[in-house]
């Protein structure tokens, strides 16, 4: 069953239709045993989103006394309410890093699901320093926020946030990373159609100290 739209594909499967609305990326909850007063609002100048905001509480409620929470201590259960909204990735090699869950939302709203894609692939001038951005966040280990302006296929851009955070390695000995991706502003429903063939301005990147610190500014992997 579909509901008409104006997004990729001019149609919507109906059960997907509520995620992509501004009620529920702004009332999303995880599944938290703890308060979130302690979690912060604000990063760099940047106000939160809820998502990113709830992803982050759940983040430091899971890792515990440790620097970063491990994979086998990310549990769906906690993050179902997010899952529409999160992308998961490992580092396959010191090269790759393969997205290996990419949420309902997130594959709805791109017209495309990217599991299993490398995030690099697309060969651009920033590539390499991407690459380094997100290596630092395990070997500080920290948190990064970004905000990207995606594009749609009219020329159109919509900022988006990225919260990213690390997870460390399983028993197959590989890295992972953690995040959400929504609006960056409030919008009544996300219906365009995003161009893939172009890669996504950044705007902000900031690191933000997990319990480590964070990378020297004059890395300039900060912006």
């Amino acid at each position: 069953m579909t509901v008409r739209q104006g997004g990729p594909g001019g149609e919507r499967p109906v059960w997907v239709q509520p995620f992509m609305e501004w009620p529920a990326i702004d009332g999303v909850k995880a599944r938290l045993e703890g308060p979130t007063d302690h979690v912060p609002a604000e990063i760099g100048g940047v106000t939160l989103s809820n998502a990113g905001h709830q992803l982050l509480a759940c983040w430091l409620e899971t890792r515990g006394p440790n620097a970063m929470p491990g994979a086998g201590d990310v549990n769906p259960r906690t993050l179902v309410e997010l899952m529409p909204y999160i992308r998961y990735l490992s580092w396959e090699s010191e090269e790759k890093l393969v997205i290996r869950i990419f949420g309902s939302a997130l594959a709805e709203g791109a017209g495309a699901d990217l599991t299993g894609c490398d995030i690099f692939s697309p060969g651009h001038a920033e590539v390499e320093i991407d690459r380094a951005r997100l290596k630092m966040l395990h070997a500080q280990p920290c948190g990064l926020l970004m905000i990207r302006d995606v594009h749609d296929r009219s020329g159109k851009t919509y900022p988006c946030e990225f919260m990213t955070l690390p997870v460390a390695p399983g028993a197959d000995g590989k890295k992972r990373i953690i995040g959400t991706v929504v609006p960056a502003v409030r919008m009544k429903s996300w219906d365009a159609e995003v161009d893939l063939d172009r890669i996504f301005t950044l705007r902000r990147a900031v690191y933000f100290d997990t319990g480590a610190g964070v990378p020297p500014s004059s890395l300039g992997l900060e912006v």
